[in-house]
């Protein structure tokens, strides 16, 4: 049948016709008898003649074709005849040169074979088979495939498709700008090796420079792996890299740039990959919440927030895409094997009035396991599944929260995880105080101050409520069922949960029992614990559901101080003072005895009850030539017994021993006992005070009162450096770091906590605490703690109030003179000071100062301290401006008069850090540090006075800053300067604080706003020459960089900014 073909019909032959046969159209037939050749108009029937028009056409005729051969074969005959006369000539004249290439052509095909494998091998046939390609396409010669292959190679060259930077990588891995160089920059690699084929630029100096430079995971450089020689041209040549890298950066000459190639191995999968380029290129600003069932999916972005999905497609560019909650999705989808949820692009379409609209696209979709190739430029994966289980979940500052898990940021679950894996152990054991339950009203009330020990720290105090509480609704409280009686430390509240009440407390909660009927179970307190239940006054013990209940108890807190002696082992102290109890010594059985439990209170821990025993065997009962000596009565930790031991009996307990006090002629020497502890002593009774041999006592409980005094009620703002108020300015940031805030070096154990119902919510880092007011906000009260690095209880807290400032209605003029060291002389802190108000534009100031430029006038003076400026002084090239040479004495009036200011509404002055340093050591004792707080009352004084200064000046004291994090240099302690200059700051804040010294006079704490890491000059250098990863490394320790003195500024700007509020009302 005929053929179709493209866009033509290809007619059918048939050979030779055959009346019998039937015929298809456009079917070529030859008459054999004619010679002529016909062509079928349409099917046509068997038996029908070729003479037959309706169903034949003749398409050619032979006798018409024979007679134009005839003519043309003539005149070729003729042609070929001269062609050949002409050929016969030139090879009878070149026979000679043709023999001789056949020579040549032979030696030739001899040598190949000679070199050949396989010298029976068709050469011929190898050619053509070198024109087809592994997938079977077959190329018109061996060099279009060759072509074809190299166009391949070219595609993989990285230098000719990754993004290039001018410039070249310095030897810390960081890209210089330069227009005689190109980087490739940071490539993601997989396998430990690359190659290259070509030239690169010769990277001449210094030999820490290398052409190819390698980085880790998180884009840490490792270093160079690759130095090119000059002029040398490389030929496949194998690139080793450097242990666990997993990105590269190429470095060559502009010039040289299109002569080097380099590869990657075919182990340069997308899911090798995956790891560190999808993890690391990819990743989401906010967060998504998917859900799903066996056949439904939901994706949901969060309500009123922006969520950007961000990418890097290459080294350098950079990809985001907002996506709001009107993006969320829900599909009926059938959620197994591989799939994946994804951002796939926007679809674009436009309204009725032809204005273009683009709709993100969120899609769930099926994917093979090769779910790699979803990451590319336009696309941003969610979450890859295999049935119900995540596969990979994208990187996210605030979740990737699939069926209720964050899977999105497993750092800071992680970090989660680190800091609160003390707290999964939360009971608390009542010891002292009253607790109010009152079932009728439904109310519960701390009617006593209540001291409760933790077994995830060490104890809380448990304020009186002012008023009683209702008890928290549930079911189970309606119904009567059991509840359990916790503790909320976030709220410091005791109250009865239910189950999922209690839960949701999460490390907050602390069960201390359960209630049930009017009785505890399993009862967290002691037995003497004092319980109003409906108006009556009960010992716990009485409603303890069992006695049993009571020893499960102690016996787990036995368990723990016996942990607790082992680990004090070695410690000297073994005292034990008895507060409570009763112990009966019988001299004549020889027997001893705890008759009443009793509560001792060893110098070594918290607390200790010994249960009542049976009578037991005096340890030592032997009497001398002159009677019975002097005994020790002590309590042994391994039996948890009391027993009369002499010396060495009571040396071999070793640190299980605690000495009571010296049993000699039935008299107590040296007794650590209440003198309300009975004792009975050959079958009379007494009050221990009865047998004190020296009739005083007071030395044991004053002891225990001190300590006890000192420990938990002491003042616990003494560590805290900070006044009892920041400023802030709407629209700017405030930033407090957490390792400035306290004598000791370390920001783990500090943490600051909103308190009050306009408190906002606060950000953190691992450094600090920032807030950003705006325009609605208010004042607001926070507390500042530092927790004991053990246990985390509360060591130090301070309360803060930090006050919010706006911008003024009306404009106010203000005369502001900024004193200091050199830390002030640098000029960095006035002039960002006085360019942040005239930024504000709703104030007027007049910058006073002798020394400074012209928009940063101050008057700071390198190395002075206080002492200096009370004094005619001439030091460091300087003179002091506020001293009046002629009466011999401060005088600011004089000054002003002099430099022609009208006054001084505000004077801000930070100086300390000269008073500390300068010296021969660092430490400054409490002591010490207070002469120069009486210096600068006398520079206070001064100002302040109305003959040689002005009284309603407002005085700002700045706490200074501890300085960086280390010193740079070998001979000195930052560390030791840490807590030197914070003793200053300490008592300063005591001295001046809040009006304390004068009504007009404060502390401001710009030294607060200090990253002791990154405020201070630096730069990055390898560690050693052996060791060359680089290594922070200070060029002043007490200096700060520019940025760091513009940290600073912001702590005089806000203390301004106060004063103007305050001045506007």
């Amino acid at each position: 049948m005929s053929e179709y073909i493209g866009n033509r019909i290809v007619p059918h032959h048939d050979g030779v016709w055959d009346k019998t046969k039937e015929y298809e159209p456009l079917t070529i037939v030859y008459e054999e008898a004619t010679g002529d050749s016909y062509i079928s108009r349409k099917p046509v029937p068997a038996g029908t003649l070729l003479s037959q028009e309706k169903y034949w056409a003749m398409c050619s005729r032979f006798s018409e074709q024979m007679a134009l051969h005839r003519k043309k074969t003539a005149q070729d005959v003729a042609d070929i005849t001269k062609k050949v006369d002409a050929t016969n000539s030139a090879v009878a004249a070149n026979k000679a040169e043709m023999d001789k290439t056949a020579e040549t052509l032979k030696a030739q095909i001899d040598a190949n074979v000679k070199a050949s494998t396989d010298k029976n091998a068709n050469y011929a046939q190898e050619l053509v088979d070198a024109r087809v390609d592994d997938t079977g396409k077959t190329y018109g010669t061996a060099g279009d495939n060759v072509r074809a292959i190299g166009r391949v190679r070219s595609m993989q060259d990285v230098m000719k498709n990754w993004y290039l930077n001018a410039g070249y990588v310095n030897k810390n891995g960081y890209i210089t700008a330069s227009e005689s160089w190109r980087v490739a920059h940071l490539i993601p690699v997989s396998g430990d090796s690359i190659l290259v084929t070509g030239q690169f630029g010769y990277m001449s100096g210094s030999d820490e420079y290398n052409n190819v430079v390698c980085y880790d995971m998180d884009r840490k450089f490792l270093g160079g792996c690759f130095r090119a020689e000059n002029n040398k041209v490389y030929d496949n040549y194998v690139i080793t890299l450097l242990p666990n890298t997993r990105f590269i950066s190429i470095t060559t000459s502009e010039k040289l740039l299109p002569k080097l190639s380099v590869y990657l191995y075919d182990n340069m999968l997308p899911l090798n990959l995956l790891s560190n380029y999808a993890t690391s290129w990819q990743w989401m600003n906010g967060s998504v919440d998917i859900r799903f069932t066996g056949s439904k999916v939901t994706v949901t972005f969060p309500e009123g927030k922006n969520v950007y999905v961000c990418r890097r497609p290459n080294g350098t560019q950079y990809e985001q895409t907002l996506l709001t909650d009107a993006s969320s999705i829900s599909v009926d989808f059938s959620t197994k094997k591989w799939w994946a949820v994804y951002y796939d692009g926007k679809e674009v379409s436009a309204d009725e009035s032809g204005t273009k609209i683009e709709v993100p696209v969120i899609r769930v979709a099926n994917t093979d396991g090769d779910w790699g190739k979803l990451f590319t430029r336009n696309r941003f994966v969610f979450a890859v599944f295999y049935d119900g289980n995540v596969v990979y979940a994208a990187p996210s500052n605030n979740g990737t929260v699939i069926n209720g898990i964050d899977y999105g940021n497993p750092a800071k679950i992680a970090y989660n995880a680190v800091t609160q894996h003390k707290y999964r152990s939360a009971k608390m054991f009542l010891s002292t105080g009253q607790l109010m339950i009152d079932t009728v009203n439904r109310t519960i009330q701390v009617t006593k101050r209540i001291l409760a020990a933790v077994d995830n720290g060490t104890y809380y105090w448990i304020s009186v409520g002012e008023e009683p509480v209702p008890i928290l609704d549930s079911e189970e409280a309606e119904k009567h069922h059991m509840l359990i009686l916790a503790y909320d430390s976030s709220k410091g509240e005791i109250n009865l949960y239910n189950t999922a009440q209690f839960r949701a407390l999460g490390a907050f909660g602390y069960y201390i029992a359960a209630w049930y009927e009017n009785h505890f179970w399993y009862p967290h307190m002691g037995s003497s614990f004092s319980i109003v239940l409906n108006g009556t006054e009960y010992k716990a013990g009485a409603l303890f559901d069992e006695e049993r209940r009571d020893s499960y108890i102690e016996k787990k807190y036995a368990n723990q101080f016996q942990q607790i002696r082992s680990d004090l082992a070695g410690r000297d102290s073994r005292h034990m003072y008895l507060a409570s109890g009763g112990i009966t010594i019988d001299q004549n059985a020889g027997t001893i005895q705890v008759s009443s439990k009793c509560l001792g209170v060893p110098d070594t821990f918290h607390y200790q009850w010994i249960t009542a025993s049976d009578p037991v065997e005096m340890a030592f009962n032997t009497a001398g030539s002159y009677g019975m000596p002097m005994r020790i009565l002590a309590y042994d930790a391994s039996t948890q017994t009391i027993n009369l031991y002499d010396t060495s009996l009571f040396r071999k307990l070793g640190t299980n021993g605690f000495y009571i006090a010296s049993w000699y002629l039935s008299k107590l020497y040296n007794p650590h006992i209440n003198p309300d502890v009975t004792f009975i002593v050959n079958g009379k009774e007494y009050k221990a005070g009865d047998l004190f041999a020296d009739n005083e006592a007071s030395f044991i409980p004053k002891r225990i009162t001190d300590y006890v005094q000192k420990a938990v009620s002491g003042n616990t703002e003494d560590d805290i450096v900070t006044p009892s108020h920041w400023d802030c300015m709407e629209g700017r940031q405030l930033s407090i770091f957490y390792d400035c805030l306290s004598r000791h070096d370390g920001k783990e154990n500090l943490y600051v906590l909103a308190r009050g119902t306009n408190a906002p919510s606060l950000t953190r880092n691992e450094y600090c605490m920032n807030y950003t007011p705006t325009k609605d906000s208010t004042d607001f009260a926070l507390t500042v703690c530092r927790l004991d690095e053990d246990d985390c209880h509360t060591v130090s807290s301070k309360p803060v109030q930090v006050r919010v400032h706006h911008k003024l209605k009306d404009k106010l003029t203000k005369n502001i003179c900024i004193c200091g060291d050199s830390l002030v002389d640098n000029g960095s802190v006035a002039t960002e000071v006085y360019r942040l108000l005239a930024e504000d534009n709703d104030c007027v100031i007049h910058q006073l100062g002798t020394r400074g430029p012209s928009g940063g006038k101050h008057e700071g003076r390198g190395s002075w301290t206080f002492a200096r400026y009370l004094a005619d002084t001439d030091y460091a090239g300087k003179t002091n401006a506020f001293w009046d040479k002629i009466k011999g004495r401060l005088d600011f009036q004089k000054y002003c008069e002099t430099n022609g200011y009208e006054g001084i509404d505000y004077f801000l002055i930070a100086l300390g850090t000269n008073d500390v340093s300068q010296g021969t050591t660092l430490y400054r004792t409490e002591a010490e540090v207070q002469k120069f707080v009486d210096q600068a009352k006398q520079f206070i004084d001064a100002l302040l006075d109305k003959e040689t200064g002005f009284p309603n000046c407002k005085v700002g004291i700045g706490l200074c800053g501890p300085g960086s994090d280390y010193s740079y240099q070998c001979g000195s302690s930052m560390g030791i300067f840490h807590m030197s200059i914070n003793t200053l700051n300490l008592a300063l804040i005591k001295a001046f604080d809040a009006g304390k010294y004068r009504k007009n006079v404060t502390c401001f704490a710009h030294g607060l706003r200090t990253d002791r890491r990154l405020a201070f000059p630096y730069s990055d250098k390898p560690v050693t020459n052996r060791f060359t990863e680089t290594s922070r490394t200070l060029t002043n320790s007490i200096h700060p960089s520019a940025r760091g003195y513009q940290a600073w500024a912001d702590g005089y700007y806000c203390q301004i900014r106060a004063w103007l509020t305050e001045d506007s009302k």
